[in-house]
């Protein structure tokens, strides 16, 4: 789903400023999708240029205090938006790129490299179970549990697995094998 879509599905619970939806989309979508300002702002532009949302705010200021309604033709381009999503998960990992060529780097680095990623997953996991999943939707509760299952799977992955493998970088990197 792509930033408009995102920003779109903010305004589909309510009318709320360009601050609201870049603070909506962080802690709503921030599991699943990611949308910096650079990206939200033109969105909102766009949105507004094509009649899928209006300004109901004062208009003389920035997008970010501008307040933000839903048309009806933004409502469609939303449908048409969710409708046409596919069962495929999109994984883009800074991460997995530098595991990748681990072999290429200092030990310090790899190991720091995982370390920051298991905190990472960690600080991740308290901010998922401290979303207020008793005011969410079904489907909203369904992306929190998705994510935590996914997170939690991490975890244990780096905690078990995640330390042998560093090792056996190690041991490939020294010649130890």
């Amino acid at each position: 789903m792509d930033v408009r879509a995102l920003c779109l599905g903010v305004l589909s619970f309510g009318d709320t400023s360009g601050y609201g939806i870049r603070k909506s989309v962080e802690d709503w979508f921030g599991h699943f999708a990611h949308a910096s300002l650079g990206a939200i702002y033109p969105a909102l532009a766009k949105a507004v240029a094509r009649g899928e949302i209006e300004v109901v705010g004062p208009g003389d200021v920035s997008l970010e205090k501008r307040v933000f309604r839903l048309t009806e033709i933004g409502r469609e381009a939303l449908v048409a938006s969710v409708s046409a999503a596919s069962g495929e998960e999109v994984l883009r990992s800074p991460f997995l790129t530098a595991m990748f060529f681990a072999h290429l780097v200092e030990m310090d680095d790899v190991n720091r490299v995982v370390d920051e990623r298991l905190a990472g997953l960690r600080r991740e996991q308290r901010r998922l179970r401290g979303l207020p999943s008793a005011e969410m939707t079904e489907g909203q509760r369904f992306t929190i549990r998705y994510a935590m299952a996914m997170t939690g799977a991490a975890i244990a992955f780096m905690e078990r697995e995640g330390r042998a493998m560093v090792t056996a970088i190690n041991r490939e990197k020294t010649g130890g094998f």
